[in-house]
Parts: C-alpha cells; sequence; structure tokens
C-alpha cells in the first residue's frame, strides 16, 4: 500500500475531484485551507497572497497509484502555472484496515 498526497492549488480543485471521481479513487482525506509556497506563485491565504491550496491523502495500491499519476500528469500538462505536487511513500496499517 502506498501513501499518495497531492497539494492543489484551490484554481484546480474542481477539475480534480471531477477527475479522480471518474476514476472510481473516492477514497481520501481533504485538508483545507493549505499555505505555502513551492515553485509556482505562494499561496499564503492573505491579503498580498489570497489563494490557498489543499491536500488530498489516499491510501492507494498499485492500479489506484497508477490512476493518480496519470491525472497528476495530466493536469500539469494542461496547467503549467498552476501548483501541484505529489509524493509517494510506502504505508502500513496499523490493527485491522480495509
Amino acid at each position: 500500500m502506498k501513501r499518495i498526497e497531492i497539494i492543489i492549488s484551490r484554481a484546480l480543485d474542481e477539475e480534480f475531484l471531477e477527475r479522480i471521481s471518474a476514476n472510481d479513487l473516492n477514497h481520501f482525506t481533504a485538508v483545507t485551507p493549505v499555505i505555502g509556497q513551492g515553485y509556482s506563485d505562494p499561496k499564503l491565504g492573505d491579503e498580498v497572497w489570497p489563494q490557498t491550496n489543499k491536500l488530498y491523502i489516499f491510501y492507494a495500491d498499485e492500479q489506484q497509484v497508477i490512476k493518480l499519476k496519470k491525472i497528476v500528469m495530466k493536469l500539469r500538462e494542461e496547467f503549467p502555472s498552476e501548483g501541484l505536487s505529489a509524493f509517494e511513500s510506502e504505508a502500513s496499517c496499523l490493527g485491522e484496515c480495509e
């Protein structure tokens, strides 16, 4: 199992939600607002940099990871100036998990 973290500009949120829904990737945790600065404009939620990001966390099997990677790569291609970062790490379940 993998843990996938996707930090995405709120400007891309609706598009991202449509794509994960279309790919039956409906089990996730979302955290908002998320502020910070990466390689795009800062998203600090203040008067100077009013935009914010959203963090999605998925626990996914290999097939779901492949789908998520395709969605992220396509969004990066279509919206190169919007902030979008994705990270993959190993995950294991504590106790009983589905």
